[in-house]
């Protein structure tokens, strides 16, 4: 007898095949059988007739990290949307391991992980590993070391080289972590502090990484005017350390002073593909980003964290400095993505504030903020000043949505691509951009069904199957006997997301079931639980 019986349905299995109708039959959290006319006796029996039936969707590429110890509906955001897996730990944004002397860390990853539990007590990895296990989790989780929460331990935020002795205690900090369970590791090149990482201190911990055969996963240093360097370091780094290598949200910018096309990422990639570099890539299907509001700040005015860039924003000359290079078009400082230059003040959106007299900020633009005016001709002074004070009042712990910031083309062309995963770059804080909510059903049902992209078989491929086995997660991100039973049951014709900026903790259409680990998590789009979730321990192996 079933726990679960799901009947009628057309199963789409997530290695690319056809699809076929069957009946799915679950028991103990574990696909028991896949077969026409099954038995129906079960405890509980779903009419799947007219919807597809696949596997649990793999977000690889998420910054819940926190999420478990939080409550609201983020909780919600994941399992709503069918993302039964994801991949936290990412950009380098990691907060994990967290001494008390790295405050200034937590602060600076709170406009991105959100505040988390009351103290973050986490000394090694394995600590950190350990609460996340206890926590109730509303999906499962795979967790990535941070690159900069290593750096942050052993060197600070500031630009430092290292020693060959303080690489070996970067690398004994990830040495810990694969140890104890990571996946493997994540670089935020454009942020602090990796952004002062040299590429041999890269190779170094790739090296440890690749030694228990984990993923390194980058944010190059730019997606910009340096794209072209940033892929090159990426590819020689996992050229040179053996690691596999996936590129998160491998894309350039839509303006094309600032950025190049997808053809010439993609070339690159496949350059790198023929000499042996085991890389892939990911993606998330929305024309606006989303970083944190200080990242609008060129590189010398970043150093050292939110203290020192406040002391800065205080000091009149460095004030009218950075004035002077915020203006159109701005200098070209190696690593820096320039947001304003690429898309102007009107598409800059605060998204996420921590001080309750600011939260009247999330979602108004950067021109509708300035004091001034608070209109669209509002001048550029005072709008730099808005945001200098902005940043100023929240300790820097702000985020934003950039709007018009890629190319339509660029989205498909890359979607396209047999490389290619999709991560929701999810940021649970504030009032976020709505990819926290509507990744999945927005890639399905825009790109899949709306568009002819890919065809159902490949899209369901690429959120399942594919990340599934880039991670090595067995038992998962396939609809087979024994695999564990993490599905969704949806209406092709009615999936969807809506994309609302000012409005974005909406649920998506169309999905009707959501099973985390055979339980039902959501039905009818309800919530039923958000606590089936488990941590992904993987074997633990050396090469």
């Amino acid at each position: 007898m079933f726990d679960t019986l799901i009947t009628g349905g057309l199963i789409v299995d997530g290695t690319g095949n056809t699809p076929r109708q069957s009946d799915v039959g679950i028991k103990d959290g574990i696909i028991a059988e896949i077969g026409k006319d099954l038995s129906t006796e079960a405890h509980i029996v779903i009419d799947a007739a007219k919807k597809l039936v696949t596997p649990g969707f793999i977000d690889v590429h998420s910054h819940c990290d926190l999420v478990p110890f939080m409550s609201g509906p983020v909780r919600e955001s994941r399992i709503k949307q069918g993302v039964t897996t994801e991949i936290i730990g990412q950009c380098g944004l990691g907060s994990a391991p967290h001494l008390e002397r790295m405050e200034d860390w937590r602060s600076y990853l709170t406009p991105i992980l959100g505040p988390g539990p009351l103290t973050w007590n986490w000394p090694d990895f394995s600590r950190f590993l350990n609460e996340l296990n206890q926590a109730e989790k509303p999906n499962n989780l795979g967790v990535l070391i941070g690159h900069g929460a290593v750096r942050a331990q052993v060197l600070g935020l500031n630009n430092v080289l290292p020693s060959a002795k303080e690489i070996t205690a970067m690398s004994r900090i990830v040495e810990e972590a694969m140890s104890n369970g990571a996946l493997g590791i994540s670089y935020g090149l454009a942020y602090l502090p990796g952004m002062f990482a040299p590429q041999q201190e890269l190779v170094a911990l790739s090296k440890v990484v690749a030694d228990y055969q984990g993923l390194m996963m980058i944010h190059i240093r730019s997606h910009s005017r340096q794209v072209r360097e940033g892929m090159a370091e990426a590819l020689a780094v996992a050229k040179e350390s053996g690691v596999k290598l996936q590129i998160s949200h491998m894309r350039s910018y839509a303006n094309r002073d600032f950025g190049i096309t997808a053809e010439e990422l993609l070339e690159m990639v496949e350059q790198a593909r023929n000499e042996g570099v085991d890389v892939t890539f990911d993606e998330h299907p929305y024309q606006a980003g989303s970083t944190l509001l200080s990242q609008i700040l060129p590189p010398w005015a970043k150093e050292g964290g939110s203290t020192e860039i406040i002391a800065r924003l205080k000091d009149p000359q460095l004030r009218a400095k950075l004035k002077e290079d915020l203006s159109d078009p701005g200098p070209n400082y190696p690593g820096w993505d320039n947001f304003v230059g690429m898309v102007g003040w009107s598409n800059i959106m605060i998204s996420s504030v921590m001080k309750p007299q600011n939260k009247w900020a999330e979602g108004q633009t950067a021109t509708q903020i300035s004091s001034k005016t608070g209109s669209e001709q509002a001048d550029l002074s005072d709008i730099i000043d808005s945001m200098a004070e902005l940043l100023i009042s929240e300790d820097c712990r702000c985020s934003m949505v950039i709007q018009n910031l890629f190319a339509e083309e660029d989205i498909i062309t890359l979607l396209k691509h047999p490389l290619c995963q999709i991560g929701s770059d999810g940021i649970p804080t504030g009032k976020p951009h709505p990819r926290l909510y509507g990744t999945y059903p927005k890639f399905l049902g825009e790109y899949v069904r709306a568009k002819n992209a890919l065809t159902w078989s490949e899209g369901i491929k690429r959120i399942t199957g594919d990340p599934a086995q880039r991670l090595n997660l067995a038992k998962r991100g396939y609809l087979k006997n024994g695999y564990l039973a993490d599905l969704v049951i949806f209406d092709p014709e009615k999936i969807a997301a809506p994309e609302d900026y000012n409005n974005p903790a909406q649920a998506p259409l169309g999905i009707d079931y959501t099973l985390v680990n055979g339980q039902i998590a959501v039905a009818g789009g309800k919530v039923l639980q958000t606590n089936a979730g488990r941590l992904y321990a993987p074997p633990l192996y050396r090469a």
